[in-house]
């Protein structure tokens, strides 16, 4: 819905001859992840676009791997809201840790049964509402990807069984949620900076780590652990994010195309995202990795572990939001069926 509202905007702003600044512009876009990641592939395509909706006037730089944060997410997004970085793609588990806690409202364990669903829900009233958050952090949210479903890697034993994971050291991200979901799964988990997890799996630090596949790939992790368990118990979009202050120093005419640029590009980069989640499996096994998929008897013994937990964050995330956007889960399901 905001996608096709976005390119509508962006043509009748064109339609009405507004006038075109003849000015140069670069904008500095930084993202966490390596420059192979998904990540990276949506950034370049929403700079290519900009450029190419601007006449090039507009040029987006990205920088990968945090390389202009210090490695750092919580700086990246301390220097996206004082504008010292113009631009930012980050997980709206890093929102929820370090903004508020209502980014969260996505990752529910076991909320979303697939990518088009989550789609639907994101790019309706509940995601518009979810984006409005940012408007009082001085950020503002142009559009959604997606980091992918979440799965679990380990270098202990096969997880098939919420008793597979007792006493396993497991690092997860920095979510609060996150560290919940794993304590009621019965993991030691931890958290660390991501930057850290590669030589801590392999210096024996830590012995198992969640992140959706194309993370588990682009970082070589399959280097370091074994096992690869898919569960796809969280999914974890993205927000393509302008520090407010620069965003309202443009033009009508050019914060259409620039949201017309960001729908289209997190568009193809969801894409990108589900085509790995179907075929990046196989590429792990052929990499060494023991694959285990579970049976929907095996994820309902998870599922009910976690059970709790929506009753626990009802009262952080808000429980009219956590409800609505349960609701909204449940309609676009039926929709697309």
């Amino acid at each position: 819905m905001r996608q096709a509202v976005a390119i509508v905007i962006f043509m009748a702003v064109l339609s009405m001859g507004g006038c075109r600044s003849s000015q140069e512009i670069t904008l500095r876009l930084s993202h966490i992840t390596a420059p192979t990641s998904s990540w990276q592939k949506g950034a370049d395509r929403f700079a290519e676009l900009a450029a190419q909706k601007s006449g090039g006037r507009i040029r987006v730089k990205v920088y990968p791997a945090g390389q202009i944060a210090n490695h750092s997410q919580q700086g990246e997004l301390k220097m996206l809201g004082s504008g010292s970085i113009d631009m930012a793609l980050v997980s709206t588990i890093i929102l929820a840790l370090y903004l508020d806690p209502r980014f969260d409202v996505f990752g529910l364990p076991w909320l979303f049964p697939d990518h088009a669903t989550a789609h639907r829900v994101l790019d309706g009233d509940v995601g518009d509402e979810v984006l409005t958050v940012l408007r009082s952090k001085g950020i503002v949210g142009l559009a959604y990807g997606v980091n992918g479903f979440r799965q679990i890697t380990n270098k202990v034993r096969p997880i098939r069984t919420p008793e597979d994971l007792e006493r396993i050291k497991c690092r997860v991200a920095g979510s609060r949620m996150y560290f919940r979901t794993f304590q009621l799964l019965g993991a030691d988990a931890l958290t660390m900076n991501f930057g850290e997890v590669f030589t801590s799996l392999q210096q024996g630090v830590i012995d198992a780590q969640e992140n959706p596949l194309s993370i588990i790939y682009s970082s070589r992790l399959y280097e370091v652990q074994r096992y690869l368990t898919l569960w796809n118990y969280s999914y974890d979009p993205l927000i393509l994010a302008i520090n407010q202050a620069r965003w309202e120093r443009f033009s009508p005419e050019d914060r259409a195309l620039l949201t017309a640029a960001a729908a289209e590009a997190m568009q193809e980069q969801r894409r990108v995202v589900e085509e790995e989640d179907r075929t990046l499996a196989g590429v792990l096994a052929k990499q060494g990795m023991d694959v285990i998929a579970l049976s929907m008897e095996e994820l309902a013994r998870f599922k009910a572990r976690v059970a709790p937990l929506y009753e626990e964050y009802a009262g952080r995330i808000g429980a009219q939001l956590v409800n609505r956007c349960r609701r909204a889960v449940v309609e676009e399901n039926t929709i697309k069926k």
